[in-house]
């Protein structure tokens, strides 16, 4: 096991805060730093390496569009509007259901047969990044024909929930419009312009987050990776214990204190 590519530090930085030379709970320690940067980033409701997001908005009447993770480094589209850019058909007309859906990553089809029998195939993005491929793809899969009317990146296509493909073709859109008049705060990650009031929904391709996590950051995970390692052997169910004269009280490993809270609460983005 290897610290996962979105973990806020990384397993030396873990081992030296705790002094810990030896190798031998090294994997015991990766998986507390993935809890615990999971646990930071669902708190805050961000991601904060640096990595590519395509993310719709729908803002219609604003001025401005704020994006999820920020910082910001580049801003490749700003897509608006819609056009047809994949056209899909069933093709074995005995076929008690045909649906087709789209989301963030993928593809997904599914067919129930004359005889009962279901199959689901997704199609990733990843693998076939644009709608040419995905139309070769999905004309490959038994049951389906596709047709790619503009060629444009598969991350483009709106979200698209379980349409039924039994009965009539199914159209899947994308933003082929750019956006341009337009300006940017990289720092807070908002999109400004007057000209964004004209449109419901947005495409923003853009890359968000840090290259190197802020310090204050990477100690609120180093705490409660910590939490979590020297707390895996203590009993789960006791809150508290009394030795003699001296008594004392046991916080969950998820609970934050007030010192990490505050660390946190300055990147915190409400829902």
């Amino acid at each position: 096991m290897a610290v996962a590519t979105n973990s806020l530090i990384t397993l030396t930085t873990l081992k030296n805060h705790l002094g810990i030379t030896a190798t031998t709970d090294d994997t015991i320690l990766e998986a507390a730093i993935d809890r615990a940067s999971a646990f930071v980033q669902r708190y805050t409701n961000r991601n904060f390496v640096s990595q590519r997001y395509y993310e719709w908005k729908d803002t219609y009447g604003a001025d401005r569009v704020v994006v999820k993770h920020n910082p910001l480094s580049n801003i490749r589209f700003v897509g608006v509007g819609g056009d047809n850019v994949l056209s899909v058909t069933s093709t074995v007309s005995t076929d008690c259901a045909v649906t087709i859906s789209v989301n963030d990553v993928h593809i997904h089809l599914f067919r129930v047969s004359s005889t009962g029998q279901e199959t689901s195939t997704t199609i990733t993005f990843a693998s076939h990044d644009t709608t040419q491929e995905l139309a070769t793809q999905i004309s490959a899969t038994t049951g389906f024909s596709a047709t790619a009317l503009l060629n444009v990146k598969s991350n483009y296509l709106r979200k698209l929930a379980g349409r039924d493909l039994k009965n009539q073709s199914v159209l899947l859109e994308a933003p082929t419009e750019g956006l341009e008049d337009y300006s940017v705060d990289y720092d807070r990650g908002i999109i400004y312009g007057a000209t964004l009031r004209r449109y419901q929904g947005f495409l923003i391709d853009y890359t968000g987050g840090y290259d190197s996590i802020p310090y204050d950051l990477q100690q609120a995970t180093i705490e409660l990776a910590s939490r979590s390692y020297l707390g895996r052997k203590r009993d789960p169910g006791l809150a508290s214990e009394s030795l003699g004269g001296y008594s004392y009280s046991q916080r969950s490993v998820s609970e934050l204190d007030a010192a990490t809270k505050s660390l946190l609460d300055n990147y915190r983005k409400l829902r």
